[in-house]
């Protein structure tokens, strides 16, 4: 091979290999740009503060979950019922109650609930807001005599976890600290009731069947 003929084909390579990367170059007229810092088609990483990055999902925020569509004010309209149905039926497992253990915990709850509802009807007031009180009994379907301790107690153990996982839920959702703040008190007492309600005997089975009930 001869020194004119190997000149050739390394100019020929050479000029393949540059056709080929100035195919792939971006030009002026291209639509996709490298990003500038100020560039507002870029997709940078949402701030910290930012209320318009997306962030991850929180495991409560499913769109069919009824927390996250309750505004501040239903839910404070709601759990004030809450509270006076569940000191009404305090009230009842004080009365037909044959245990002690009954008898205590219905006592307990009955306490606890007049504090919780008082803190929301407290920041109800100071939002200028009024809630009509709850004139009838909820039904209960509760027997009556021997019978009454493990359905009255088991229907108050499943009312009462479902009302902490509400609590628990909304708390992640909330932006009122007052009532954020009043949740918060009040869970360690609903979850004292539960503990107590569970230890009644025949409550857990009961509330096992509740459970599959609207309550």
């Amino acid at each position: 091979m001869n020194r004119t003929s190997l000149l050739s084909k390394t100019c020929l390579i050479a000029l393949l290999f540059f056709t080929a990367a100035t195919s792939f170059a971006q030009t002026k007229g291209d639509t996709v740009k490298p990003g500038k810092s100020a560039d507002p088609m870029v997709v940078n990483p949402g701030k910290a503060n930012d209320g318009m990055a997306v962030k991850p999902s929180h495991p409560n925020n499913d769109i069919n979950h009824p927390m996250v569509v309750m505004s501040d004010t239903a839910f404070l309209n709601k759990n004030i019922k809450d509270n006076q149905a569940e000191i009404k039926l305090a009230a009842l497992g004080q009365e037909k109650g044959t245990s002690a253990a009954v008898k205590r915990v219905a006592s307990i709850m009955k306490t606890d609930h007049t504090a919780i509802l008082n803190d929301l009807l407290n920041i109800q007031k100071r939002h200028g807001k009024t809630n009509d009180e709850l004139d009838k009994m909820p039904p209960d379907a509760l027997p009556t005599g021997s019978n009454f301790d493990a359905a009255w107690a088991g229907q108050m153990l499943a009312m009462h976890e479902a009302k902490i996982a509400e609590l628990e839920t909304f708390i992640g959702l909330t932006k009122d600290a007052e009532l954020k703040a009043a949740v918060m008190k009040a869970i360690p007492k609903i979850k004292k009731h539960s503990e107590l309600l569970a230890q009644i005997p025949g409550a857990k089975e009961k509330a096992e069947k509740s459970r599959t009930r609207t309550i």
